[in-house]
């Protein structure tokens, strides 16, 4: 356990000690407290009425902008100790395997889940004006953070696989747009059974709706799991063969 800690650390201080997180969470924050706040001046529900609170906007966002934001945040897992000249180095550090992935993964969800952290203060304005329920609120968040976990472990998967952080976020960001785009292939026959089985949106819109779906949360681990048992497989192939 201190060893995963120890390489999740490691990331996170190389991460924020550079300008690209803070520029994705800039990034983040202008964008969705940008939409929150024009949600709360222009209504577009329809009424001022809505029972649908404001935050659920701003999370169905959130997932679709983190289509482009992940990955820049993920590609650096591996990707960059190879273009840094230091993944050898990594390999021969006496660490299991499945810590260096472990570790890595957590401290990419750490970094998407500080771009959670930046919307809080949408919940802060929207206790002062108005009745939240609580409920909601922790489906949403907790989809948001389900969602987070699989593009976290979908990007250190790829980023395995791949010698350049830009074809890392590529594929990443790629395979990511395609998971969300797999909602609009139709419902009917052998389409409808690639909807139902690889549609993310479908499986994190319940969430934002203030649904808490086993079925969704099992969809979502079970992917995670899923890239991290990929990403064991393919680090410990490179740790044999060089």
């Amino acid at each position: 356990m201190n060893a995963l800690w120890s390489i999740a650390r490691r990331d996170l201080l190389a991460a924020f000690g550079s300008p690209l997180a803070w520029l994705v969470l800039a990034c983040w924050a202008f964008v969705t407290n940008g939409w929150f706040v024009f949600l709360v001046l222009y209504p577009i529900h329809g009424t001022q009425g809505s029972e649908q609170p404001l935050f659920v906007d701003t999370l169905g966002v959130g997932v679709v902008l983190l289509t482009l934001l992940a990955p820049a945040l993920t590609m650096n897992s591996f990707a960059s100790e190879r273009s840094q000249g230091t993944m050898q180095l990594l390999l021969t550090v006496p660490v299991r395997e499945i810590h260096l992935v472990l570790g890595k993964f957590l401290a990419a969800w750490l970094i998407l889940g500080a771009l959670v952290a930046a919307t809080f203060a949408q919940i802060a304005v929207l206790v002062l004006v108005s009745a939240i329920q609580v409920p909601h609120l922790v489906a949403g968040y907790l989809g948001l953070l389900l969602t987070c976990a699989f593009f976290a472990g979908l990007g250190v998967w790829i980023s395995i696989l791949v010698d350049s952080v830009v074809a890392a976020y590529v594929l990443t960001f790629g395979a990511i747009a395609v998971l969300l785009l797999v909602s609009a292939v139709g419902q009917v026959g052998a389409l409808g059974w690639i909807n139902r089985g690889f549609s993310l949106m479908d499986r994190a819109r319940p969430f934002f709706t203030g649904e808490i779906r086993l079925a969704g949360i099992a969809w979502f681990v079970a992917g995670t799991a899923a890239f991290l048992t990929l990403a064991h497989a393919a680090l410990c192939a490179r740790r044999i063969h060089g």
